[in-house]
This record gives C-alpha cells, structure tokens and sequence, in this order.
C-alpha cells in the first residue's frame, strides 16, 4: 500500500484483465524500495536498475512486474551454508 492505494489495483476497470501491467510512479518505486528519486533518474539516464516505460519526455512509470522481478534477483539466500565450510 502507498499512500493509501493498495498496489495492483486500478480504478477503474479493464479491458483484458491481466493484460495491462500495473504502472508505477517514479515516488511509489521509491516508497516500496527504499531507493531515493534521484538514484532512480540517475539510474535511467545511466541506462540500468528497474527497467522503466517512457510513456513522454516528462512521464516515465515502472511496471509492477519488472520491478517484481528486479526484486526477485537480489534475493541473499542464507538458509544454506556456504561452500568449503563445515
């Protein structure tokens, strides 16, 4: 929840359910990650971090899924012991 908006919902309905992807604010990738606003427009115009959708010059959105994702891949595992140690 950001700002009292429960995440993946929308206001109004869809066309295709499930075919639109939720899109982010630049201030809710923000809140949800901990990342600063301007680490996040460094990052874009350095060309990494969270893949972003450029819907105009000034308009920039993060789908929930790639952020998802991004999350997904920087998960630390350490439930399992490291190799060589017994």
């Amino acid at each position: 929840m950001v700002n009292g908006i429960q995440l993946g919902t929308t206001k109004r309905p869809e066309r295709h359910a499930g075919a639109a992807a939720r899109l982010l604010k630049a201030d809710d990738v923000a809140e949800l990650t901990g990342l600063s606003l301007e680490t996040l427009a460094q990052w874009r115009s350095q060309k990494k971090g969270i893949p972003y959708v450029k819907i105009s010059r000034n308009c920039v959105r993060y789908r929930q899924s790639d952020l998802d994702s991004w999350v997904a891949e920087r998960i630390v595992r350490t439930d399992q012991e490291p190799p060589g140690r017994r």
